[in-house]
């Protein structure tokens, strides 16, 4: 039997952060995963860690990108319909959540974890050199037409000004080309934002965590999460070679931990949105020099050491659904008559899974009626930003510390 404080579900980039935390911290901890450590969404995506992004990602509510994504000619959001029937509680709720009343008032409890992810990252990266990985280079978000810039532009304002985030907007192509050199006259406008941090590579920095962790003494076991079981004094996973037993347990196990939760009695209606990357040949006469955003079709450009990445929007879709890399067909065109491409490095676009709760917060916190069982998961589109901050929270709720923060809006309690 092999026992500590601590087992922690899931090797993602949540995952890893929690362990190290609570590692860091003298508390025992034991990490658990099917794979090896980072192999799930954490491995792809844009790999930015996003400190402007105070607003979460809401679902349109216009009528013409309802009716686009409806008939299949929207990149930015693409429905696998067998799945949707399954989906409609999530969908519903996600809908009245994303009114844009509801969606700005949401910002005041997300941006007090969203304006935390440099200074706990800082902290995980302690004796580590992952900082090489990462640049300040910031986004930029692109517009191609002027109405959807000014009305971008006045959401933009208002959350730059309530949470006090430098900006810059940029019209006309010669302004445009200040920032990125050498994009096609293809905007009208773009909003750069200077504290975005880009990553060269998220599975290379959640490594170096990892590896720090278990410098620390951490521990890593492969095992089923799946399998957790409750006992008198805690919880147990029946290990590759032997049983793993902890007082406490913390569910990080992303697009699969609602599947844990609802053998523990909570049954959030999680939503999957689904992502694919690919990577292409840089030009070395025209090299990306910024993260980009094409907000008129829902994709990112963005350099990363394998390559320059092109990551897509979001495809609605089960767990068991197989990959459809629709969307990369859909905009890699797009994307080369914006920016020199050169020739794709993969055979098949990476998919990743991003689990997405209908009122866009995560879930951090202690499970209703099942004490000493955390969860740390719901992240969305920003677990790569969030990792070490719900590790700190978590950190702290295990130790019987309170937190500054007002938790209850991200409270497990609530479904």
């Amino acid at each position: 039997m092999q026992k500590a404080e601590v087992l922690v579900l899931g090797a993602g980039i949540v995952g890893v952060s929690t362990a190290l935390e609570l590692q860091r911290r003298g508390i025992g901890t034991i990490l658990i995963d099917r794979q090896e450590p980072g192999l799930g969404a954490s491995f792809g995506n844009s790999g930015v860690i996003q400190r402007e992004a105070v607003l979460p990602y809401a679902m349109p509510r216009n009528i013409i990108t309802l009716i686009s994504t409806v008939l299949g000619r929207n990149t930015a959001a693409r429905l696998h319909w067998p799945s949707i029937p399954a989906m409609l509680p999530f969908l519903t709720r996600y809908w009245w959540h994303s009114s844009k009343a509801r969606h700005y008032a949401l910002a005041t409890p997300y941006a007090t974890l969203i304006e935390r992810c440099m200074v706990t990252y800082e902290r995980a990266m302690e004796g580590t050199d992952a900082k090489d990985l990462m640049s300040p280079d910031g986004i930029v978000d692109g517009y191609r037409s002027r109405r959807a810039f000014e009305a971008a532009r006045r959401e933009a304002d208002i959350m730059a000004q309530r949470f006090n985030l430098p900006l810059t907007h940029l019209e006309g192509t010669e302004a445009i080309r200040q920032v990125l050199p050498h994009i096609a006259p293809e905007f009208c406008a773009v909003t750069q934002y200077y504290q975005s941090v880009i990553v060269s590579d998220p599975h290379a920095l959640l490594l170096k965590l990892f590896k720090k962790f278990k410098k620390l003494g951490g521990q890593f076991a492969t095992a089923d999460a799946m399998d957790l079981t409750k006992t008198q004094t805690g919880y147990s996973v029946p290990g590759k070679d032997r049983p793993l037993e902890s007082k406490h347990v913390v569910n990080a196990l992303g697009a699969h931990a609602a599947l844990l939760s609802a053998k523990f009695g909570l049954k959030p209606p999680i939503g999957l949105k689904r992502g694919y990357h690919i990577h292409f040949e840089p030009d070395p006469d025209a090299p990306l020099t910024a993260t980009l955003a094409d907000q008129a079709y829902g994709y990112v450009l963005t350099p990363k050491a394998a390559g320059i990445r092109l990551t897509t929007g979001a495809e609605f879709a089960s767990l068991a659904t197989p990959p459809s890399p629709v969307q990369v067909e859909q905009t890699e065109p797009i994307a080369r008559k914006l920016h020199p491409l050169g020739r794709r490095l993969e055979t098949t676009p990476w998919m990743g899974i991003r689990p997405c709760m209908p009122d866009m917060m995560p879930v951090i916190g202690e499970m209703p009626d099942q004490k000493n069982h955390w969860c740390a998961f719901g992240h969305g589109h920003q677990g790569l930003t969030l990792g070490p901050v719900t590790a700190d929270i978590i950190a702290d709720a295990i130790e019987g510390k309170s937190s500054k923060l007002n938790l209850e809006p991200f409270s497990p309690s609530r479904f």
